[in-house]
């Protein structure tokens, strides 16, 4: 049985927290059309979330996110839906300066067409602090994230990470990092275990990188990670397995845990 939040959020009709795994596709349309399509594909997989990785978009400026915001919201009716506007740094697919970021973020925040906000725990104060602001009076609901795309850091490092989110006022934590070996996927069930342990009331979403890493995405559920993402066309992360595999593998883990 996968270990559940003490009090899991409700967000439309998904459990975030709750004893159902919960699986993401992302989107990373380059323009309205691209959107229009990717999100009709992940819609016809019926995830419990879709991530709009909007940092793929070429159009930056705040009518286009709003307009492709209202589209997606069209298409993804029942879908929660996480706005990521990923920076460059951990792994954003195009360089856009911060004021720039904090203005597209806070125009699809305070529209009322997303669910979630994926956001940088390493951000500036002063880049982030608006943003949470924003984002409760809205009533959308904030990930705070950690990704490290050259090595899984020390055991301790990554749950100091997860309390610094839980203490920056994360409704949810996300860690993802990059395995070497074998011994960093054991040792990253490891941290899912103590996190789960350390922050009851804090749902996570905690994966491993790369091919090596992919057994985490459908077995880290076992351990206390509530969210996996997966692929409904395109990856946006190594290591992305298509969601029916997925669902599938994960499915048969949790029915003899």
């Amino acid at each position: 049985m996968k270990p559940s939040v003490a009090s899991p959020i409700r967000i439309r009709d998904i459990e975030f927290g709750g004893s159902k795994p919960l699986f993401c596709i992302p989107i990373v349309p380059k323009d309205a059309a691209d959107l229009s399509a990717q999100a009709d594909i992940a819609h016809s997989h019926r995830p419990n979330l879709v991530e709009w990785r909007a940092d793929f978009y070429h159009d930056t400026t705040p009518g286009a996110f709003l307009a492709a915001a209202r589209s997606l919201r069209q298409s993804l009716p029942d879908e929660a839906v996480i706005f990521t506007l990923r920076w460059k740094a951990e792994g954003g697919a195009n360089e856009i300066p911060q004021a720039l970021r904090q203005t597209l973020i806070e125009t699809v925040l305070r529209s009322g067409l997303v669910d979630i906000v994926d956001l940088e725990l390493a951000s500036d104060p002063e880049f982030l602090a608006p943003l949470l602001h924003t984002a409760r009076e809205s009533g959308v609901k904030v990930i705070l994230a950690m990704h490290d795309f050259t090595r899984t850091p020390a055991t301790e490092e990554l749950l100091g990470k997860i309390a610094a989110m839980e203490a920056r006022g994360a409704d949810i934590a996300k860690l993802a990092v990059m395995p070497k070996s074998a011994e960093d996927v054991m040792r990253l069930f490891q941290v899912i275990i103590a996190a789960r342990k350390q922050h009851p009331g804090l749902p996570l979403a905690i994966m491993s990188m790369g091919a090596l890493g992919s057994i985490t995405r459908v077995a880290g559920f076992l351990y206390g990670s509530d969210m996996a993402f997966a692929v409904g066309k395109e990856a946006s992360a190594p290591g992305q397995i298509p969601i029916e595999d997925a669902r599938r593998l994960a499915d048969l883990l949790l029915r003899y845990s």
